[in-house]
């Protein structure tokens, strides 16, 4: 069965970086994901600086393998919306070079109703693209969320425009559970036509419906939702996957006590669905 390698910052959003680290130390996980965003969970955006964050994985032994990084999503219809797409991004990739983070998600076209849409995902893939090539040579991989219900690549069908246009060999596709599990497409056809392109994992649980009202539940513990994750593994052993899954829970108003009640919680379930973890973390049952 498929194996969880990594835990995210993100269960601990309203609290520090150095606070999340000790927690998710404790839980026994080595492999580590950042989150940082625009209006919460701010733990790389300007602080610390990269040599404080580098000094803190030291200290923890932690592997960081992603940045999930978002400010702002730009519209790709807008004339000015994949110049400044670009500049945010290809601003970090210095910061994540410095920290040792190999890794960094990429949100450019909020789901809109256009009558442009293909010309949009044309921007989109060409600004993907000059970002995974700067990417490159800060030795950082570019990947995208998708299909996500917020973004303009909210199905299979127009990821794979966008993934089908894309030359650099740095970028990827992430896939989350919690979008599949609401928009319900044949998951081993996806990961099939994405191929090598499948390049990280997150797991949580959903439920709500497929539209673009935002009114999707989508940051629920495992086992609280409709994610059929038993599915959802062993469609990534018949994919032959093998990169990194990474818990991405996502706590805002949440206590410490609370937070590690709902991780129990969602390992127990997912270790009850097949799915495998490292040596040590808890809980073991």
């Amino acid at each position: 069965m498929a194996k969880v390698t990594a835990i995210s910052t993100l269960g601990w959003s309203k609290y520090t970086i150095q606070e999340a680290f000790t927690a998710m130390a404790a839980r026994g996980f080595r492999r580590i994901e950042i989150a940082s965003f625009g209006e919460y969970c701010w733990h790389f955006n300007e602080t610390p600086s990269p040599e404080e964050l580098k000094a803190l994985l030291d200290k923890y032994q932690f592997t960081p393998v992603n940045l999930n990084f978002c400010t702002v999503v730009y519209d790709a219809s807008s004339s000015d919306g994949a110049g400044r797409f670009l500049a945010d991004w290809t601003a970090k990739l210095p910061a994540l070079e410095k920290a040792g983070i190999p890794m960094m998600c990429m949100h450019f076209g909020a789901r809109n109703q256009r009558d442009d849409v293909e010309h949009q995902l044309d921007v989109i893939a060409t600004a993907f693209d000059e970002l995974a090539r700067r990417g490159k040579d800060y030795g950082v991989k570019l990947v995208i969320e998708a299909p996500h219900l917020y973004q303009l690549y909210c199905r299979p069908e127009t990821v794979l425009k966008v993934v089908d246009k894309m030359s650099s060999d740095n970028f990827g596709v992430l896939v989350d559970a919690s979008h599949w599990g609401i928009i319900g497409y044949d998951i081993d056809e996806y990961f099939a036509r994405l191929g090598k392109r499948l390049a990280h994992i997150h797991l949580r649980d959903s439920t709500g419906e497929d539209t673009a009202d935002r009114r999707q539940m989508l940051e629920l513990t495992p086992g609280d939702g409709i994610v059929d994750f038993r599915k959802f593994g062993d469609a990534l052993d018949r994919a032959g996957y093998t990169g990194d899954v990474s818990l991405e829970f996502e706590y805002r108003d949440v206590s410490l006590e609370d937070i590690e009640h709902e991780f129990d919680k969602g390992i127990s379930w997912l270790r009850k669905c097949g799915w495998e973890f490292p040596e040590g973390v808890l809980p073991s049952v």
